[in-house]
């Protein structure tokens, strides 16, 4: 039972505390990998199936819980994506006034700025070498990393390019 209870806690503290898509993804990896519910690999997996399927970009929330705790860690991670933007907009609804003013969007700024550290950081954690798995990550993946940035950060070119040329290459020297 405890085991429930830390995924009920672990999914809507991250869904809560996130602003949608990959935020989340460094309270997750703090809550589920550094307990041992699951791997960095299934970790990325889960990124994997999300972005896989069509929807929101938070959905490899539900992958993650279903390979913590099965089934029911799929669902309780369904219910922590789900409920809390169900419950937000109302209260959202009701408060415009007050958030279209400069105080709440330098909140948001600020909020943006320290979520995009927390995922640049998860990112770097996931994709360097560390001392478990020395030389995981080939020069050539570094080097896609650095690709896409550039793609993304310039803005000119649409992202499909950078998917295209990150499967092109991952097929011609991947394993």
């Amino acid at each position: 039972m405890d085991g429930l209870l830390d995924m009920v806690v672990a999914f809507f503290r991250a869904s809560m505390l996130s602003l949608g898509g990959m935020s989340a993804l460094p309270l997750l990896r703090q809550d589920l990998v550094s307990t041992g519910y699951v791997t960095d690999h299934q970790l990325v997996e889960a990124i994997t199936i999300g972005r896989l399927g069509t929807g929101p970009g938070g959905l490899y929330m539900v992958s993650l819980g279903y390979f913590a705790l099965g089934w029911a860690g799929a669902l309780i991670a369904l219910c922590a994506v789900t409920i809390p933007p169900l419950v937000i907009l109302p209260a959202a609804t009701f408060l415009r006034r007050q958030l279209l003013g400069a105080w709440m969007a330098g909140l948001v700024r600020g909020l943006t700025m320290a979520t995009s550290g927390l995922v640049l950081t998860t990112v770097a954690l996931l994709i360097l070498p560390s001392g478990s798995n020395p030389g995981a990550t080939a020069w050539w993946q570094l080097a896609l990393v650095a690709l896409g940035a550039l793609i993304g950060l310039e803005g000119k070119r649409h992202p499909v390019l950078a998917i295209g040329i990150g499967s092109a290459v991952g097929l011609l020297l991947g394993r």
